[in-house]
């Protein structure tokens, strides 16, 4: 990543969602429960500002949402803390700001804030395979209904009226010092970030849920290709001086500890 820029971070979780640990750690026997988090990311460089992610949808698509979660574990259900309109006015951040949004994701968990009243203004770049998988594919987990709300594949078809969606079929530099990039492995639409920090490069990866992913290298539990999520997994901890887990409940923590 050839750029003297560097970028600010700030984080603010979102959601949390308790699940069984073996859907966090591949071949894992562990029914206890574990927190994932759900963040916003806001990053920053002189007068431009970025996001990652824009977090769960409301109402009905929330409790659909919830619904399926519970077919596996009646106690997996989201507890909400903040909707993006929300996070964006605590972070003392107006919609119209936000220059770039990167979407590590196209379940609805991570594009439920895609809205022109939160994103007037930003470029929307999102995974081409994970696009092409919605459209063609017919995938199954998650199934069509999962990946965007209505209102946000509104939106998307606005944006691509406007130009303003970019589909990544391979790394892509969005604005100097981040790169992102597909990583499959979760699911073909997973994505990774990295950002170039005056503490060097942080890479975020949606295919890792915690820091036991990325420390022990192995992938979570539910990855559509674990052997694609290992490789993600290995490929960042070898080109970044630190790698977060997306979903890690320690994340503002970690990237504090890191940056500072």
């Amino acid at each position: 990543m050839k750029t003297d820029q560097v970028w600010n971070i700030e984080t603010l979780q979102l959601a949390r969602l308790p699940v069984p640990g073996w859907e966090c750690v591949f071949g894992r026997n562990d029914c206890a429960m574990r927190d994932l988090s759900f963040w916003v990311w806001i990053l920053k460089s002189g007068n431009q500002t970025g996001m990652i992610d824009t977090g769960l949808p409301e109402g009905p698509a929330l409790e659909h949402l919830n619904r399926v979660n519970q077919t596996l574990d009646p106690r997996s259900v989201f507890t909400v803390e903040h909707t993006l309109e929300t996070a964006l006015a605590r972070m003392g951040i107006a919609p119209e700001e936000i220059n770039f949004v990167l979407i590590t994701q196209l379940v609805t968990y991570s594009t439920g804030g895609l809205l022109r009243q939160n994103l007037p203004n930003a470029q929307v770049y999102c995974v081409w395979e994970g696009v092409r998988e919605l459209l063609l594919d017919k995938p199954g987990h998650p199934p069509r209904e999962f990946y965007f709300t209505p209102e946000s594949w509104g939106y998307l078809h606005e944006l691509l009226m406007e130009d303003r969606v970019t589909f990544a079929e391979g790394p892509l530099e969005v604005a100097p010092g981040i790169i992102f990039e597909p990583t499959g492995g979760h699911h073909p639409g997973s994505a990774g970030v990295r950002i170039r920090t005056s503490k060097g490069t942080l890479g975020i990866l949606e295919t890792a849920f915690v820091q036991e992913n990325i420390e022990s290298e192995i992938p979570i539990g539910i990855a559509e290709n674990a052997a694609r999520c290992r490789d993600a997994i290995r490929k960042y901890k070898r080109e970044c001086d630190f790698v977060v887990a997306g979903h890690d409940p320690q994340v503002d923590l970690l990237i504090q500890e890191f940056t500072q």
